[in-house]
């Protein structure tokens, strides 16, 4: 998006002097691009968006109007699939933690249950035994090894066992079926190769456990790199896959073990791979100060905006200066743009190298992933988020900032 000082000064003039903007245009060109990479290679491929990654209802609502699945972690998010109009049948219930009741919701209303531990099986066993008639439905998310430097906590242990145990438990159900099979077992690397593996071994595992039929779907999870700026590209080691190639090492397997496409269903659950570069976070300069040999910028913002996972990257930002007022207090050199809390570890960005001034404007980007729904309601209740379409070249308000009655509403006062 095209951004100036006297856009950004128009914006904080109506919503307020820290805000989000979101370019669902190019949300929309991430998620289109994604799909048809690995639908030019199989066909039946479907998109299952991942809610934790973003929620924004904005962002879900698009999804939906492309066809493709809400992925969810709690009901939490499942509530909002409904409240947006997703069918049930187009839910994707995966996460560890599935109350008995809301997982029974799911399974009756035709959603995608995939089951990640014995005690989910027991809450499906005793369902069927409960409701004889009906057919029971459901995944099972495996864990296989495919980086050595970790063990991840989901799924069933398909070395030791558990796998086995609990396909065979739910397929011994007069009523009981398994659709499907799911991973998601994210890597450090986020490689092609490791994506290459992990289909291969899912491949493998449905060649074992439905030998009779195909199973309904393979999910392969999430986990892949997103688009993002050159210099905070050149701070991840190795290559950083584009989505042709990580279609390439995942579709290109299943379109040789059924190659008249007439295979099951190939669900790809990204988050980070399309939301990353559709958000940029804004946040006026009101503060400047020197102590002793150290610049200091202060902005209505904070760490918990943009890093609330802790991320050691150094993000990118730029700094919209208003050129015509000369006369504004400013700094020079290396400066650090800090936030509002009262913790010293809040610094948006270390040495910023440059002029910044009062009444400057500090633009992070690649605010897409995790930053909305993971920031925590310290200090300052959450800055508003403005839609830029950018074939209208019209901004929208989708979430209005946060007040301190919203903060203390759940409060007993």
């Amino acid at each position: 998006m095209a951004l100036s000082w006297q856009t950004l000064h128009n914006l904080e003039k109506e919503y307020g002097d820290s805000f989000f903007i979101l370019d669902l245009r190019q949300f929309e060109n991430n998620y289109k691009e994604f799909l048809q990479g690995f639908r030019s290679i199989y066909p039946n491929t479907n998109l299952g968006y991942s809610y934790k990654t973003n929620y924004i209802p904005k962002l879900c609502q698009t999804v939906h109007s492309m066809g493709g699945y809400a992925e969810v972690v709690s009901q939490m998010e499942y509530d909002l699939a409904i409240a947006i109009g997703v069918p049930p049948t187009r839910i994707i219930f995966n996460g560890p933690l599935k109350q008995q009741e809301d997982m029974e919701k799911a399974i009756l209303a035709g959603s995608i249950v995939n089951l990640d531990c014995l005690e989910e099986v027991e809450m499906v066993e005793a369902l069927a035994e409960r409701l004889p008639e009906q057919k029971i439905a459901v995944g099972l998310r495996c864990n296989f090894e495919i980086d050595t430097t970790r063990i991840s906590r989901f799924g069933f242990d398909v070395a030791g066992g558990e796998l086995d145990r609990a396909f065979k438990r739910l397929t011994a159900l007069n009523n009981g079926s398994v659709d499907g099979l799911h991973c998601h077992i994210s890597t450090a690397a986020r490689s092609t190769e490791s994506f290459a593996r992990r289909t291969q071994k899912i491949i493998e595992l449905t060649d074992h456990y439905f030998k009779d039929k195909q199973p309904r779907y393979i999910d392969i999870g999430g986990g892949f790199y997103g688009k993002m700026t050159d210099d905070l590209k050149s701070q991840f080691e190795g290559y950083i896959p584009n989505y042709q190639e990580y279609a390439e090492a995942v579709a290109s397997q299943v379109k040789s073990k059924y190659p008249d496409n007439s295979g099951p269903e190939l669900i790809i659950e990204p988050g980070v791979a399309i939301v990353s570069d559709v958000l940029n976070f804004v946040a006026k300069v009101v503060g400047l100060k020197t102590v002793r040999s150290r610049q200091i910028a202060l902005v209505v913002g904070s760490i918990h905006n943009v890093k609330p996972t802790g991320t050691d990257k150094i993000l990118s930002l730029r700094v919209y200066g208003n050129d015509e007022n000369s006369a504004r207090r400013k700094l020079a050199g290396k400066v650090d743009i800090v936030g509002y809390t009262c913790m010293e570890h809040d610094c948006l960005y270390k040495e910023y190298s440059g002029e910044i001034g009062i009444g400057d404007y500090a633009v992070v980007e690649n605010m897409g992933a995790y930053t909305v729904v993971f920031k925590p309601p310290f200090i300052r209740p959450n800055p508003p988020i403005i839609s830029y379409d950018s074939i209208q070249n019209e901004y929208t308000l989708i979430r209005r900032g946060e007040t301190s009655q919203d903060v203390f509403s759940t409060y007993v006062i």
